[in-house]
């Protein structure tokens, strides 16, 4: 009896550990969307009438999504410019982060943010986040005469016919083309391409050794190809292999650290 207690107690014990390892190694992961809409005024319009704009009608949200709007990792708070100046200066943004005239004048008159941020540390059972995030963003702006949006995880600025024109070419909202950039950083040599929007999915985003600027148009190109891969398919795999130009290349990334996996880029040679 004592021997049976023992490999009982045992089991138990081993299967704690292991759904210990298990929690830790899900810990690892980290997946986040953050829209931003810039409004005329400093409230927020009722989440009663958010979620019956999200759910009625033609709306392409279902029960799934509608699911996270009461989910503790969706975050919806307001920014006031009044203390937070910098948020309506996007010259403080990213270099990557480009804005138009109309945009820059349509910030002017804002007096507040909506930061409308989906974070999980664990992964994801669906993709439902990525549906609801640009149709989120859109209902607000809707709702309180919302001027200009900034999908912050692609760093990219977007009048509001901007975003819904992008909801009407992917209704789903989950393709690539919605979520997904790549874009050149400058160097002292050279540059490099990175992406923004992997991490939508929980996957690292990729950013080139640094290449010499008559390659920027080569480089970002094998990028946003590879980048669709790796969103297409939801895994991180390498090496990665894209056809450009006439020629078959390799993308080979090296270990995550921080958030980014570093590529390196080799033509393979015909036989």
């Amino acid at each position: 009896m004592i021997f049976l207690i023992g490999v009982s107690f045992g089991l138990i014990l081993g299967y704690g550990l292991l759904q210990l390892i298990q929690a830790k190694k899900d810990r690892q992961f980290f997946a986040i969307t953050e829209y931003w809409v810039y409004l005329p005024k400093e409230e927020l319009p009722p989440q009663d009438e958010v979620m019956k704009l999200l759910l009625g009608g033609n709306s392409p949200i279902g029960p799934e999504e509608g699911l996270l709007l009461s989910d503790i990792r969706l975050h919806v708070g307001l920014v006031l410019r009044s203390k937070n100046l910098h948020v309506f200066r996007p010259d403080l943004l990213d270099e990557s982060v480009v804005a138009t005239a109309e945009q820059l004048s349509l910030i002017s008159e804002c007096q507040a943010v909506a930061k409308l941020r989906f974070l999980s540390e664990f992964k994801l059972k669906s993709e439902a986040h990525l549906k609801l995030m640009p149709y989120l963003a859109y209902a607000y702006a809707k709702l309180a005469d919302g001027k200009v949006v900034y999908d912050s995880t692609a760093e990219l600025l977007m009048t509001v016919p901007e975003l819904l024109d992008r909801l009407k070419n992917d209704r789903e909202a989950k393709g690539a083309e919605t979520h997904l950039r790549t874009v050149w950083k400058t160097t002292a040599n050279g540059g490099k391409a990175e992406t923004h929007g992997l991490v939508k999915k929980g996957l690292p985003e990729l950013i080139t050794l640094e290449v010499h600027s008559d390659e920027r148009l080569l480089v970002t190109g094998l990028m946003e190809d590879a980048a669709r891969q790796l969103w297409n398919s939801g895994v991180l795999s390498s090496p990665i292999e894209v056809d450009s130009f006439n020629d078959r290349f390799q993308l080979i990334l090296s270990p995550v650290n921080k958030g980014l996996a570093e590529v390196r880029i080799l033509r393979i040679q015909a036989q």
